[in-house]
């Protein structure tokens, strides 16, 4: 295990401790394994409660490419933090009983979710665009998969990724870094390694269909539209470029649509450990249940082409960019050093440099690259005097 330790004059002292591996290694027809997962580390609202008597707090996060515990104690609490943490990931309980409760909350989570238009939506455009890559799969799974696991695909996800060996441990405060180092060495020495790290190498998903899909919402009356698009890897030379990109086409698409609208135009660019996704979004769009069901997609499908093939102006990349380097400036630093073993980077320093050095012409090229790749669309409505169907 890797040991990051940075030195800050806050008394709070934050730990993050990363598996550097996520939900994209679920099973087919099990999506929701390696979040259920994290959810057996710290199992019930007890032991989540603990660090908050230490003077802290604590999240657990999962997603395609890892999971993460963040917690925090005040300097009394320390030493406790760290030796409570080492026995959740060295030792924990995964029985019948440990997987039936945690399965029951997130079976309850998944079913809210997929509720919600906006979501559903992202995972049917995904799936439409990437099919059962692991990317076009739920990460939380969905009620249905999630039933199908059981305590004895915990423990083979917990035995093959969750050890030392593949994960980064980082500490950040005011401690005594030898007390640190000795305390790390003593409580995490137990933590065996896992099975061998496994490679994040799956089939290529094939060209998606580019005629537009439509499904049913789970909201009648409510219209969601994605057209999304194979993007890159979070490693990859044009990352900072396509962050840049994802902003001018989404001022862009903002401007193009009406005033009360534009806060439901977003770009996302999802980069992962393998190419992800550039999706474009219009979320809430209210159509009128008569035949004329195609006024609206077409209107967009006019909006998105000029987004993407006019050329980019200076001041558009200016903008761009300065937005790109406040959202990255509020990242911790942890986050970005952990990164580098997550995701193979060079160093936190280099990444750095090269959002820096980013050019509308790296920009313009990005945007010229997508512009020629397959790009699958999705409109998900149910008209109002329909039941929307699962």
């Amino acid at each position: 295990m890797r040991v990051l330790m940075f030195a800050e004059p806050a008394d709070r002292i934050d730990v993050r401790l990363r598996v550097h591996s996520g939900a994209a290694f679920d099973p087919q027809g099990k999506e929701g394994l390696m979040c259920l997962l994290s959810d057996a580390i710290f199992p019930n609202q007890a032991s989540r409660d603990f660090f908050t008597d230490l003077g802290g707090s604590l999240q657990v996060t999962c997603n395609y490419d890892y999971i993460e515990i963040a917690a925090s104690s005040n300097q009394q609490g320390f030493l406790t933090m760290l030796e409570t943490l080492a026995a959740a990931v060295s030792t924990p309980t995964l029985d019948k009983d440990v997987t039936a409760a945690i399965k029951a909350e997130a079976v309850k989570r998944a079913a809210e979710l997929e509720k919600q238009p906006a979501y559903a939506a992202d995972i049917a455009a995904a799936s439409h665009l990437l099919g059962t890559f692991p990317y076009g799969r739920p990460a939380n799974g969905t009620p249905a998969t999630i039933e199908k696991i059981d305590f004895a695909d915990l423990r083979f996800a917990y035995g093959r990724f969750f050890g030392a060996d593949n994960a980064t441990l980082s500490l950040s405060g005011r401690y005594e870094s030898e007390l640190a180092y000795r305390a790390v060495r003593r409580f995490f020495g137990a933590w065996k390694k896992s099975d061998g790290r496994v490679p994040s190498t799956f089939r290529q998903p094939d060209p998606p269909e580019t005629a537009m899909k439509t499904v049913a919402s789970p909201v009648a009356g409510t219209g969601e539209l994605r057209m999304a698009a194979r993007g890159i890897a979070r490693n990859a030379r044009e990352y900072p470029a396509s962050l840049v990109a994802a902003k001018v086409v989404e001022a862009r698409l903002k401007a193009a649509s009406p005033a009360d609208k534009r806060d439901l135009v977003s770009v996302a660019n999802n980069a992962n450990i393998l190419p992800g996704t550039f999706v474009i979004r219009f979320s809430d769009i209210g159509r009128p249940a008569s035949s004329d069901t195609t006024a609206k997609p077409v209107e967009l499908n006019e909006v998105v082409p000029k987004a993407l093939g006019d050329r980019i102006s200076q001041a558009e990349f200016d903008a761009a960019k300065r937005l790109v380097l406040a959202e990255r400036g509020l990242i911790d630093k942890t986050i970005l050093w952990i990164d580098v073993d997550t995701y193979g980077l060079r160093s936190a320093k280099a990444e750095a440099d090269a959002f820096t050095a980013v050019s509308l012409g790296d920009v313009q090229a990005f945007v010229d690259k997508l512009r020629g790749t397959p790009m699958a669309s999705l409109m998900m409505f149910t008209p109002k005097q329909e039941t929307a169907e699962n």
